[in-house]
């Protein structure tokens, strides 16, 4: 009985592990101090692929970031909002010009702003906020790779096209980009699904400890029970 508690303990341990590893972003986004106020900045969609709709995500708190619970969803509890009317943003990559982007509030997410754009090649791409909060002034630039989070990333294109060819095969690249993209996101699923199954082995190991448990206390109590029957009988 002590074995079957102690593998059920064990994989119950090993399942809260396996969760915490696969609940851990693929790719990270990059943090600093700006005053009173915390910037964190990356890319919507981790990793970045050149030729695949993406853009600028933006998060300011007052302060250290700090969460909480909210209708099942976990949210920032201290938001700096309503920043679209003052900050402006642009992207800029390699020796091109800038290119100014539009910052929107993100639904359902207070102190968190999107900008769309497409990255037309891989490598490293700034973000520059700049404008003012509550009258103090923002300049601060994210630069991929640098500032911990992912650079643009090159994607297979197939079947490869020449200057003469017309564009007829535009509709099957961007398919087999999507692929490739889900791709990513099913091997991330993969490993939540592996957690979650630790979870399911730890609670029936668990279980299974506690039966043999109880079977084995109704079993010690049979011989006591059957010597006061003999013992009133005379």
């Amino acid at each position: 009985m002590k074995r079957k508690l102690f593998f059920g303990i064990v994989a119950a341990l090993l399942a809260v592990t396996l969760m915490t590893f696969a609940s851990r972003p693929a790719s990270a986004h990059g943090g600093r101090e700006v005053g009173k106020y915390y910037f964190t900045v990356g890319f919507l969609d981790e990793p970045a692929y050149a030729g695949l709709k993406n853009g600028l995500d933006l998060t300011i708190c007052d302060g250290e970031c700090k969460y909480t619970m909210k209708e099942g969803s976990r949210v920032i509890s201290n938001p700096v909002e309503g920043l679209e009317k003052s900050l402006k943003a642009e992207v800029s990559m390699g020796g091109s010009a800038p290119l100014a982007l539009t910052l929107e509030p993100r639904y359902m997410n207070p102190g968190k702003y999107a900008a769309y754009f497409i990255p037309s090649k891989a490598g490293a791409y700034t973000f520059h906020i700049f404008g003012a909060i509550n009258g103090q002034k923002v300049d601060e630039k994210f630069t991929s790779g640098i500032d911990h989070f992912s650079e643009v990333e090159e994607i297979a294109h197939y079947p490869q096209t020449t200057a003469g060819q017309p564009q007829q095969s535009a509709s099957t690249d961007v398919d087999a980009l999507r692929t490739q993209v889900n791709d990513a996101t099913n091997r991330a699923n993969t490993a939540t699904t592996i957690g979650i199954i630790g979870i399911v082995a730890g609670v029936v190991g668990l279980a299974a400890a506690g039966l043999a448990l109880a079977r084995k206390s109704s079993k010690g109590g049979a011989p006591a029970q059957k010597e006061t029957i003999d013992s009133l009988r005379g």
